[in-house]
């Protein structure tokens, strides 16, 4: 217990740097919800203190606490002293998840989507077929499992094949100017499928050869956001080994800006290594690398939804994006908070996260929408599930796949 206690004195150079000055409040997606002190970073950032200075016993409660995080990183971008909230609470829950283990049944499910991403390539088919028979189709691509552990949540149909298993290795393109390595990451690679091959294929069109790992490995973000900051760690550096071989490689591409945010900005600070490459946005890409400048048809009335961990300075270009690129109305949402998924919160805390996606679909449906952007396929499954359950009509998508689409009819 000494030794516990030892690692969170070393988070307190970092938690003294806390004024308590409360900005962090008008930036929690949490603390809007309840007006808990212990919801904000402040209010966490307290409670560690008290278990450092003694209050052991109440480690548990803390943990709990600590864990309904969303680790959206808002406070940290808001703070004028510049406390890093985000590691301190990922190095609190894991060294409290010491004190208060993972039950084995969900420390056995993260070890095997961590540690065995062939196996989880190979049971998608099992899932697709499970999915399909022990569900109520709602819409095209959307189900609801008649399991009652998930609250009556609408999910997105996973794929029958990995994407991996299609376009894992070196996809060439015609005239090739540069070559890329494509991360998916696991969202992707077994339920966004089509985002993947809008990626490799728009990259392929101008130009651009797309690498694709043979096998995925996790991010880890998962086990981060569980306390398992080793099991993180070890991802983190797995992906790090694997991604080295591609020596001819300039970046690494992704569609998740969690993906990168684990592996290009939090992960060097929990391993000490780097990353082989830069790791950039497919949009980003498109828009400062590659310059591409393309009409397509889309119509309707669109909107965007920003991910937490999408780069602020890049947010702007998304909005150019489908501005220039499509023929859509766009209608900027007021509300600009979390989507309510966060890793793992959706799936421990379904009902709270249900009234974060609520809000935005309620404007949606205020605005007429009927096309929602989303550069993050975490967010896309939360919106994807809020839109059916709340009766918004409305594609969720990404703003690559209209390229992609274009693209084909051009062909």
């Amino acid at each position: 217990m000494d030794e516990l206690l030892k690692e969170l004195h070393e988070l307190e150079e970092m938690m003294l740097q806390c004024m308590k000055c409360g900005t962090c409040q008008s930036d929690c997606p949490l603390y809007r919800t309840d007006g808990r002190e212990s919801s904000v970073a402040r209010g966490k950032i307290s409670l560690l203190q008290s278990v450092y200075e003694g209050r052991i016993e109440n480690a548990g409660r803390i943990l709990k606490h600590l864990d309904q995080c969303l680790l959206c990183t808002r406070c940290l971008k808001a703070c004028p002293s510049g406390v890093k909230t985000d590691e301190i609470f990922l190095r609190g829950r894991e060294v409290l998840r010491r004190i208060k283990k993972l039950p084995k049944w969900q420390k056995l499910i993260l070890k095997t989507a961590m540690e065995k991403p062939e196996l989880m390539a190979r049971m998608a088919p099992l899932m697709h077929m499970g999915l399909k028979f022990g569900s109520k189709k709602i819409k095209d691509g959307i189900y609801r499992p008649m399991i009652p552990g998930l609250g009556g949540r609408n999910v997105v149909e996973i794929k029958s094949e990995a994407f991996v298993k299609k376009y894992g290795g070196l996809n060439r393109a015609d005239n090739e100017i540069m070559r890329v390595v494509f991360y998916p990451g696991c969202a992707v690679n077994l339920i966004y499928t089509e985002w993947g091959t809008a990626v490799v294929e728009v990259l392929r069109h101008f130009g651009v050869s797309v690498y694709v790992p043979e096998t995925n490995i996790c991010c880890g973000i998962p086990a981060a956001s569980m306390g398992e900051l080793e099991m993180y760690r070890n991802a983190v550096k797995a992906n790090y080994d694997a991604l080295a071989v591609y020596k001819d490689a300039a970046y690494i591409i992704t569609s998740c800006p969690t993906c990168r945010y684990g592996l290009y900005e939090m992960g060097p600070k929990q391993t000490g290594a780097e990353c082989p490459l830069t790791v950039v946005d497919i949009l980003v890409f498109l828009e400062e690398i590659l310059s591409v400048r393309l009409q397509t048809g889309a119509e309707g009335r669109s909107t965007i939804h920003f991910p937490c961990h999408y780069q602020d300075s890049k947010k702007g270009l998304v909005e150019n994006f489908v501005r220039s690129s499509t023929n859509t109305e766009y209608m900027k949402l007021d509300n600009q908070s979390c989507c309510g998924f966060a890793g793992t919160f959706s799936i421990k805390y379904y009902e709270r996260s249900k009234g974060f996606s609520r809000s935005k679909i309620e404007e949606m449906k205020d605005k007429k929408t009927d096309k929602v952007y989303i550069p993050c396929p975490g967010c896309a499954m939360q919106l994807a599930d809020a839109a059916a359950r709340e009766g918004l009509d409305a594609e969720v998508t990404h703003p690559v796949t209209e390229l992609y689409n274009f693209i084909k009819e051009i062909k």
